[in-house]
């Protein structure tokens, strides 16, 4: 065979192989257009739709649109059940979403740790943090420039310093709070309230990635990144795909019936738990990995966007 033959073969195997790598590649984005498809099409099964507030709801400045109100509203209208997920208390859920929108009947708090049945402002299930265990992670985050919260199952109480901080104009939702304790962890031990979770706001630039790189310290607990320059502890236990779960099983839903939609860490659990998962375009890399769609934009009201078109 001479070598101009033998050139040839070579390229008509290079281009063989290539047109099969081609035909792959094509049958791969066929099958995952399919997929979405298939289901939308079926988006008249959607049950429940569980939904982060903070970067997803609302807007940058903690507000939320008449749109985004009104997509909810006809979502509970339509008989679907709205679950608002949040790592808030369940206090502060109130102004922007639950007093907004009637019939809402569940609001998962905390990331996680609360479920709560919202009528009767009762709570069906709690995963929280043991008091020790409270007291422990606040000496250990006293030694940074950070200020400390835990949200009880009788409000938020926060350590003595924070009207010097002007984390509450930053964060107004802050506000919803029972108030300033001298000794945060002394007040946990003495007061009998239970600790559902428990933050620090860092005062210090990259001091918030630095100590979620190292991890939590205290076996039990575990460190959570929801915005930027906060840091959430929960139980190891506790996490809104948990949560959603209980929930779905008390109410006889399977997964597959319910649509998440979320854009930050404590999200990826509901997002893995849920049948049809949604990352908001402003999410982090690795929130968008665990969707199998992506929204626009939360300053655009990407996720009423997504539910009106996929649940309405």
């Amino acid at each position: 065979m001479g070598f101009d033959t033998r050139i040839d073969t070579f390229m008509g195997e290079i281009c063989a192989i290539l047109k099969i790598r081609c035909q792959d590649q094509d049958q791969a984005q066929e099958d995952l257009l399919q997929e979405g498809i298939n289901m939308h099409s079926e988006k008249t099964t959607i049950r429940l739709v569980a939904v982060d507030m903070d970067g997803t709801l609302l807007h940058d400045d903690k507000s939320i649109s008449d749109y985004t109100l009104d997509v909810l509203r006809r979502i509970v209208k339509k008989g679907v059940i709205l679950v608002p997920a949040s790592g808030r208390p369940i206090g502060g859920m109130k102004e922007a979403v639950l007093n907004n929108v009637d019939g809402i009947q569940y609001a998962i708090c905390s990331n996680g740790a609360m479920l709560m049945d919202v009528p009767e402002e009762k709570s069906i299930c709690e995963t929280g943090i043991p008091t020790e265990k409270a007291v422990e992670a606040i000496a250990y985050l006293e030694q940074f420039p950070v200020a400390v919260y835990a949200h009880t199952d009788k409000g938020t109480f926060r350590a003595e310093g924070w009207e010097k901080t002007g984390l509450s104009e930053k964060y107004p939702y802050i506000r919803f709070s029972e108030g300033n304790v001298k000794d945060l962890g002394a007040f946990l031990r003495t007061s009998g309230v239970k600790v559902m979770k428990m933050g620090a706001f860092v005062l210090k630039d990259g001091l918030a990635q630095e100590l979620l790189e190292k991890g939590s310290p205290i076996p039990g607990i575990v460190f959570l990144r929801t915005g930027d320059g906060i840091i959430e502890l929960n139980s190891v236990d506790a996490s809104k795909g948990n949560a959603l779960c209980t929930l779905c099983k008390k109410l006889g839903i399977s997964m597959e019936n319910v649509l998440a939609i979320g854009d930050n860490e404590n999200d990826i659990s509901m997002l893995q738990a849920a049948g049809i998962s949604v990352a908001m375009e402003n999410a982090e890399d690795d929130v968008k990995q665990a969707a199998k769609f992506v929204a626009g934009h939360n300053e655009e009201d990407g996720a009423a966007h997504f539910l009106e078109e996929w649940v309405l």
